[in-house]
């Protein structure tokens, strides 16, 4: 019997699991397919990823970038920028594959091609049930993403709603380094590439370019229930990305999934079970980026599997769901706020930007927001106060208020 089990491989799953090894715990991690395997994203590791993780990234870093060039649906071309915002692009079969290897390392028994099909409540523990085998243990995490089996077995969640899920298109275009190279947007303070996001293509989503060592990662998004027809949307974007930049994208291996989009956390853990990472919603409701959220998760559910164990009360998860929305769940909650502001209109696009723009103070919240260089629940009553003390008129436009 083992201390715990956690269902997924990726950031989630990987950081909780090995985490919960460090401090004492038997733990046996359980993964659907093998690593490395594809994993639809963008690959932008925002600040907060770096912040969480206490090992060394930088093996599997394929560049650095520390802004983000929006635009606008007026036309016009934003660059959101701070001393603070330092991120990472990254493959994520690369990325996952190491921080399993890093869970393998600090003694988890990682069990690739098992596929989780059920949970099996004990009297003095919890089962989960694979297609040929079972493993028990004392807790369980719930790391498999998106369609979380472990989630539906838990009767925690059967389905998503439609405003808490979005469909994205993206694909990993190769190119010869040179030609990235020659294309890529930079800074004019460092020299370092920026990422490009497209908020003038689609109401209630964006799209995203971001360079890679060996290529580009394109791709563009949208909340199911304000549903474009996504797939023709795509192919203008891909048709606009060729002629701003000169280059023909081989976009063949395009691929869809979905995301979850966060909002307040309404229940995330079950007897002896917490759910982290995608599993749990936790992803951001403005940008669609979870990684941070996932590896944040994956720590406290590590923390508390170990006190858990410790204290011999399995009642104890619930504290997990406590921390949880006292911390990633207000600013999810704060940041789902914001989003339906911005997302309203093309207009608040546009004045959102463009106070950001004029504005030293502003930009670096707008940097916050879009990047999580601080978590935007503790800039919010700043940004608001300035806002409104600032710019009075284009508040009002926009239906701010404390």
């Amino acid at each position: 019997m083992y201390d715990l089990t956690v269902v997924g491989g990726g950031p989630a799953g990987a950081t909780c699991a090995r985490l919960a090894a460090e401090a004492g715990l038997d733990v046996v991690l359980l993964e659907k397919a093998h690593h490395p395997r594809e994993k639809p994203c963008g690959g932008a590791l925002g600040p907060q990823v770096s912040k969480s993780l206490d090992i060394d990234i930088s093996p599997v870093v394929e560049r650095t970038f520390n802004a983000a060039q929006v635009h606008t649906p007026s036309g016009s071309k934003v660059t959101l920028t701070s001393k603070e915002f330092k991120g990472h692009i990254v493959t994520r079969s690369t990325f996952d594959t190491y921080l399993l290897q890093k869970a393998k390392a600090a003694g988890v028994e990682v069990i690739q091609g098992v596929e989780v099909v059920g949970v099996e409540q004990l009297r003095a523990g919890i089962r989960a049930l694979a297609v040929g085998d079972s493993y028990k243990s004392q807790l369980l995490v719930g790391a498999d993403g998106v369609n979380s089996i472990i989630a539906s077995e838990l009767a925690i969640r059967d389905k998503w709603a439609p405003d808490k899920i979005a469909l994205c298109f993206y694909a990993n275009v190769p190119m010869e380094t040179n030609d990235v190279e020659s294309i890529l947007v930079k800074s004019k303070t460092n020299g370092l590439p920026s990422i490009e996001l497209y908020f003038d293509l689609i109401s209630w989503g964006y799209g995203w370019c971001f360079p890679k060592k060996e290529g580009l990662n394109i791709g563009i998004g949208c909340r199911m229930d304000k549903q474009v027809n996504l797939t023709r949307e795509w192919e203008k974007f891909v048709a606009r990305v060729q002629e701003e930049k000169g280059i023909k994208l081989d976009v063949r291996k395009r691929t869809s999934w979905r995301v979850p989009l966060g909002g307040k956390i309404l229940r995330c853990t079950s007897r002896r079970s917490m759910l982290v990472g995608d599993a749990a919603g936790l992803v951001s409701p403005l940008t669609g980026e979870g990684i941070s959220y996932a590896i944040q998760s994956g720590k406290l559910a590590a923390k508390i599997a170990a006190e858990t164990v410790k204290k011999k009360s399995p009642i104890h998860v619930v504290e997990y769901e406590n921390q949880l929305k006292r911390s990633i769940g207000r600013e999810l909650a704060d940041t789902r706020w914001i989003s339906e502001i911005l997302h309203k209109s093309s207009n608040n696009k546009d004045l959102l930007f463009q106070i950001a723009a004029e504005d030293s103070i502003m930009m670096k919240y707008m940097t916050d927001l879009v990047s999580r260089v601080t978590a935007f629940s503790e800039v919010r009553s700043r940004m608001v106060k300035r806002m409104l003390t600032k710019h009075p008129l284009k508040s009002i436009r926009l239906g701010l208020r404390m």
